[in-house]
């Protein structure tokens, strides 16, 4: 049934090379990997494979007989393997095309049992980043490779040759910090599929941060961060200085009601019920509004998960009938678990103009850094050698 499942993975992927997939199976995850390499003559000139190929490897880190898959479309530079079953799983080659043919190049099989990945039913998992060297072939070798390749140029209708790259050990990189750049990496091209919820709680889980927002055009540089003692933050909204409190921050947009606020509760504050209080009132209050159903959802605040909800009032000015004026506003509040506390991030606007303010709204939140800023690193101390000797 496995080996079913791999098969019809790879069919699908060949049938469709450029768009990819649905999930099969909600058990059945991604892999991703990245090769790169690098030229014989031009050590600067970078290939980097689009098409690969993994196997299945049992407890004791061997190949299982049949146990195959094929890469399907990639993204920046990255391959990535659509609907693969859970289990563990090892590279097992790569190719690019180059000069009218595909090259191929193949990790070798010492040490292999290092450096297989892991994947969990419903799951993404890094196989790796892979850096080879290319070698020069012999003479004759060269030759017979050359013409093959030449004998393409002739028939370009036929497919193109598959040529051994005679490469070195590859130098092999795997980790946290690798495993988020291979995720941003793909995030975009996978928008519109189920795969982008696969790709986003993997970040949440590994505790990524967003890349800094840019400004400029020419040379784009990151926005600077700026550090609170509560959390740190980058100015996407353009509003201006925010208001300070000891508990938080306050931003109001020029020109409109609209209202922005992110402050902290400790739980030594009085009146603090903890957290699960805390998300049955925040479920209370969307639900008192027929309008906003009273569903929470999960929204994303830097590295963490938060819980939000919509509330609608309306609100009749004083001294005028019931229902002759009235101003409809709009708040989302979203709450985030921290282990002194609550951090709450608040919108309130008009309901005209909540919906224009949202998506600037959240893009400042995926780029908040909940928490007190790192300490500062202590200056380096410079030795000085002691004076040493009488006067002259």
């Amino acid at each position: 049934m496995r080996r079913l499942a791999l098969a019809l993975a790879a069919a699908g992927l060949t049938a469709c090379a450029s768009v990819p997939p649905q999930p099969a199976s909600l058990d059945h995850g991604l892999l991703l990997a990245k090769v790169t390499t690098h030229g014989a003559l031009l050590l600067g000139s970078v290939k980097y494979a689009d098409k690969a190929s993994v196997s299945e490897v049992d407890e004791k880190g061997q190949r299982i007989p049949g146990q195959r898959g094929i890469s399907g479309p990639g993204f920046n530079g990255y391959i990535v393997f659509y609907n693969i079953p859970p289990g563990k799983f090892v590279m097992r080659s790569a190719s690019f095309k180059a000069r009218g043919a595909r090259y191929q190049v193949q990790p070798p099989l010492s040490e292999e049992h290092k450096r297989f990945a892991v994947l969990k039913p419903g799951g993404v998992a890094y196989l790796g980043d892979y850096k080879f060297d290319s070698h020069w072939p012999e003479f004759g070798s060269l030759m017979w490779n050359a013409a093959r390749v030449m004998f393409h140029w002739l028939t370009p209708f036929l497919k193109r040759p598959l040529i051994q790259r005679e490469t070195g050990t590859p130098l092999y990189e795997t980790g946290p910090a690798a495993e988020t750049r291979a995720l941003l990496a793909v995030r975009d091209g996978l928008k519109g599929t189920e795969w982008s919820r696969v790709v986003a709680a993997r970040l949440r889980e590994l505790g990524a941060a967003e890349p800094p927002k840019t400004d400029g055009y020419l040379r784009p540089k990151p926005l600077a961060l700026r550090e609170e003692p509560l959390l740190s933050w980058r100015d996407t909204l353009e509003w201006g200085e925010p208001r300070r409190s000891a508990a938080g921050l306050a931003w109001k947009r020029p020109g409109g009601e609209a209202m922005i606020v992110v402050f902290h509760t400790t739980a030594t504050a009085p009146g603090f019920a903890g957290w699960e209080a805390a998300a049955a009132e925040l479920r209370t209050e969307a639900a008192a509004s027929v309008e906003d159903k009273g569903g929470v959802y999960e929204v994303q605040v830097g590295t963490r998960a938060g819980t939000g909800a919509r509330t609608t009032r309306y609100r009749y000015p004083e001294g005028v009938l019931v229902g002759s004026e009235t101003k409809v506003e709009v708040t989302e509040t979203i709450l985030v678990p921290d282990g002194y506390g609550i951090y709450t991030a608040r919108l309130r606007a008009p309901r005209g103009e909540f919906e224009a303010v949202v998506p600037a709204f959240r893009e400042f939140l995926l780029q908040l850094r909940l928490g007190p800023p790192p300490p500062k690193a202590a200056p380096k101390q410079e030795a000085v050698m002691p004076f040493i000797g009488g006067g002259p």
